[in-house]
């Protein structure tokens, strides 16, 4: 049997076990972390908009703009690298194309076919990793780039953040999309500080007040706060998204003490600059060192687990020059290579140190799902759900095993869409070696590469071009393909098949009794029909909340006495958003449980 057959057939096995093992009732045991006299504390890092080869261990160390403001510039990144160096990188981690399909998935450990619903509006209902470590007792921060909600009508965005377990945080795009540099308007723990127009300077750094430093500064002062009890630091960062813009390091000197702060072009200064491209990924780096540092300054490098990745490819105005020679045009929104492919880099006090570069590169595929399930397995914490989500724990990997994690992805990605709207998603799985796009409205035959001699999706005889300039090419002849490319094209039909959309048919709560005490709590807990349902977070609600309140993890917590409802709803079809209006709808299916509390 071909190895691509088997590895494409092993997942589709596998795809079909996970629906059969969610047949068996089983009782998740509670949130827990393992007898540690110092839990690990988890530092996670989110780049924004660079691909694996912007981090210079990956082979690459030069940029160029493509329409000539800049060519082959340097570039490198020694402080990633530095932690590489004794840790685990992947060769193969994937992303989604776009920013918060990404972070979607990287927050909740599902693919955005379970919980991408709308651009900033990820509902509160959904775990995420943050409510899993706060409920663990960790102290939980969050200092950088939001956009994942909007709030609702009830609960307005300013608060809404903290619905996800955030305790302390500090963030851009909470509330609107505006100035991330040069002074910008950031969220405090609930409060605005809008520093645009002020002419005042920064007391820290003598220089203008700059968006990056603000939030690093933040998260170096979370650390040292929370020293002595664990913490989980997500850092999102702003760079190296645009507006392109110079930074406190660029020279010189003038050039970010004078340019504009807004995009319009005032006094020859442009508002998005691609030459400052290079000195972003330097000043990336520079605030990743001190993080770096401040974990070291603080005694706790030994007791932190560090991760570090990108959220999608690099901006399309630019092309990596590899260390061979190499060109590779960058593709930010395409499904392609250069749109998904991602840095992911971990440091752990217990991973297995490297000998060498090339055998510290793990091979196999990795998506951003798996995150989740590998923080919270280096912590010690039992998800109470696990089933629910879709990533695969890293841990065995980054202690040394070259075991396989997974042997393909599946991908259902509808941009900045709202899954209402365009029914007809870009969807595709895909190994190392072959992909196969779906049927769609504009390609109704699907299209199948081989990305062997064509990574970047360039064959076929048709070519459509869509937003942002994204081409797709029609692929290769489906009549004309080697026996080893029809296997691969019937064998990731499978994939696509055991990934096709499930919806829900029925509800039904289970609990252990209906009455409780007032200071008491009851866990309930809620089965699907069926049980393999796509959609399959849940909303839970209170008749009311002055009675008991329900969490997101279905924990009822008795107030005072009286009758009380809790009502769980599907995701399916209640259509959970937090883009500033109503929170939900109640009309679907849905199911009910009546509890008597008493003092």
């Amino acid at each position: 049997m071909h190895h691509h057959r088997f590895i494409a057939l092993l997942s589709f096995v596998c795809s079909l076990s996970l629906i059969s093992a969610c047949n068996k009732e089983t009782t998740p045991e509670p949130l827990t972390t393992k007898a540690n006299n110092k839990p690990l504390n988890i530092v996670l890092i989110l780049i924004d908009d660079l691909s694996h080869y912007g981090v210079s261990i990956y082979g690459a160390n030069a940029v160029s703009e493509n329409s000539g403001l800049f060519s082959k510039q340097s570039i490198s990144t020694p402080n990633i690298d530095e932690l590489a160096q004794e840790g685990f990188v992947a060769a193969h981690a994937y992303s989604y194309p776009l920013c918060e399909n990404t972070r979607v998935a990287l927050m909740s450990g599902k693919f955005n076919k379970r919980n991408y619903l709308k651009p900033k509006s990820l509902h509160h209902s959904e775990v995420t990793f943050s409510d899993i470590f706060a409920k663990a007792g960790y102290k939980t921060g969050l200092f950088g780039k939001w956009k994942q909600s909007r709030g609702t009508r009830d609960l307005p965005g300013l608060s809404y953040i903290s619905e996800f377990g955030w305790q302390d945080y500090v963030a851009y795009d909470v509330i609107s999309d505006t100035q991330r540099f040069i002074n910008p308007r950031l969220v405090i723990n609930g409060e605005t500080h809008d520093y645009r127009g002020r002419t005042d300077l920064d007391p820290k750094t003598g220089r203008r007040w700059y968006g990056p430093d603000i939030i690093n500064r933040h998260a170096l002062r979370f650390i040292e706060e929370n020293k002595n009890k664990p913490f989980f630091l997500y850092y999102p960062m702003l760079l190296v998204h645009d507006d392109h813009k110079p930074t406190p390091d660029t020279r010189p000197k003038t050039l970010f003490d004078e340019v504009d702060e807004v995009h319009h072009n005032r006094n020859g200064h442009q508002g998005d600059d691609f030459r400052y491209f290079p000195d972003m990924i330097s000043y990336m780096d520079k605030l990743i060192g001190r993080v770096i540092n401040k974990l070291e300054q603080e005694q706790l490098l030994d007791n932190t687990m560090v991760v570090i990745l990108g959220d999608n490819g690099t901006k399309e105005v630019f092309t990596h020059h590899l260390n061979s020679g190499q060109d590779y045009p960058a593709r930010k929104g395409g499904n392609t290579d250069n749109g998904i492919h991602i840095p992911l880099v971990i440091s752990h006090p217990q991973a297995k140190a490297s000998k060498g570069l090339s055998s510290q590169f793990y091979q196999g595929l990795v998506h951003v799902v798996d995150i989740l399930p590998t923080l919270v397995d280096a912590a010690g914490i039992e998800l109470e759900t696990n089933g629910d989500i879709d990533g695969i724990s890293l841990m065995p990997q980054i202690l040394g095993s070259n075991d396989s994690l997974r042997s393909s992805l599946h991908h259902w990605y509808i941009g900045n869409s709202d899954y209402r709207k365009q029914p007809s998603a870009v969807e595709y799985a895909f190994d190392q070696n072959f992909k196969r796009y779906a049927p769609s409205q504009h390609f109704p035959k699907g299209r199948f590469f081989d990305l062997r001699s064509d990574a970047l999706e360039q064959q076929g005889d048709t070519v459509k071009e869509f937003r942002w300039g994204v081409l797709r090419y029609s692929g290769l002849d489906l009549k004309q393909l080697s026996e080893e490319q029809k296997q691969a094209y019937n064998d990731l039909g499978k994939v696509l098949e055991a990934n096709a959309f499930v919806d829900i048919q029925a509800l039904s709560i289970t609990a252990t009794q209906k009455h409780l005490s007032v200071g008491h709590t009851l866990q309930l807990h809620v089965q699907r029909k069926p049980c393999n349902v796509t959609r399959n977070a849940i909303v839970w609600r209170s008749s009311d909340k002055n009675i008991a309140t329900v969490d997101k993890f279905g924990l009822v917590t008795a107030l005072k006495p009286g009758q009380v409802t809790i009502h769980s709803f599907s995701w399916s079809d209640a259509s959970p958003l937090a883009d500033g209006g109503l929170a939900y709808t109640s009309h679907g299916v849905s199911d009910l449980i009546q509890l008597s509390i008493g003092e």
